[in-house]
């Protein structure tokens, strides 16, 4: 059975990526489980619930609610719970922080992402995301592939291809690449979007010209 990881650090600012992971998991029929670090297990009952985007939405959610102890960082616990589990995609909630505030506190969706060996969904909490929350409806209508070399291009389209089959749709996947050298993926089949500037500049103007993208 196909598994869905969503961690929460119960602060209650991450609601916005729990309904995804509920909508995708939903839109799957993967088991969704809820894991929150540090903490001992007789609090997992205070987790988000998937019950009542189930009730809205007219569904059926496999939701468990798990509380995981196992090291002082609680970076390191959810990698631990994680791998554990062995899910097919790890939804993070993210307070996209900058400045002073990254450098001293740091961001765990991103140390969980370079540290995971399967995909992880990103979602920053005060976005408007890809997930109709009245209704359940995914609006999500493209997946773009940053990609600056063939290897990249290929990894990335493999993970948005996972993710397009999780959500049931049938998406259409862009590569984006900055810079004026060949990109050989001919053979991956898909356009390539050639915006100007750099990498990062790249990957915004495609997402502005794609409203309702995600990026892989």
């Amino acid at each position: 059975m196909r598994t869905i990881a969503f961690t929460t650090d119960l602060s209650g600012h991450d609601h916005l990526p729990f309904v995804h992971a509920c909508a995708l998991a939903a839109a799957s029929g993967a088991r969704l489980v809820t894991i929150h670090g540090n903490a001992p297990a007789e609090l997992a009952s205070t987790l988000p619930d998937a019950a009542p985007f189930a009730k809205r939405s007219a569904v059926t959610i496999d939701h468990r609610r798990v509380c995981h102890e196992c090291c002082d960082d609680v970076r390191d616990t959810l990698l631990d719970a994680i791998q554990g589990l062995a899910p097919q995609l790890v939804i993070c909630g993210t307070n996209a922080r900058r400045g002073f505030a990254a450098l001293v506190r740091g961001s765990i969706a991103a140390a969980l992402a370079r540290n995971l060996e399967m995909p992880a969904l990103i979602i920053p909490n005060d976005s408007v995301g890809f997930v109709d929350e009245a209704t359940g409806r995914l609006t999500v209508r493209a997946l773009l592939v940053p990609a600056g070399s063939r290897a990249e291009a290929v990894r990335g389209v493999a993970a948005a291809r996972a993710l397009a089959e999780l959500t049931g749709l049938e998406l259409p996947i862009e590569i984006v690449h900055a810079g004026t050298d060949e990109l050989a993926v001919a053979d991956l089949g898909l356009p390539v979007m050639r915006p100007p500037g750099s990498i990062e500049a790249a990957i915004l103007a495609a997402a502005r010209q794609r409203p309702g993208s995600a990026i892989v």
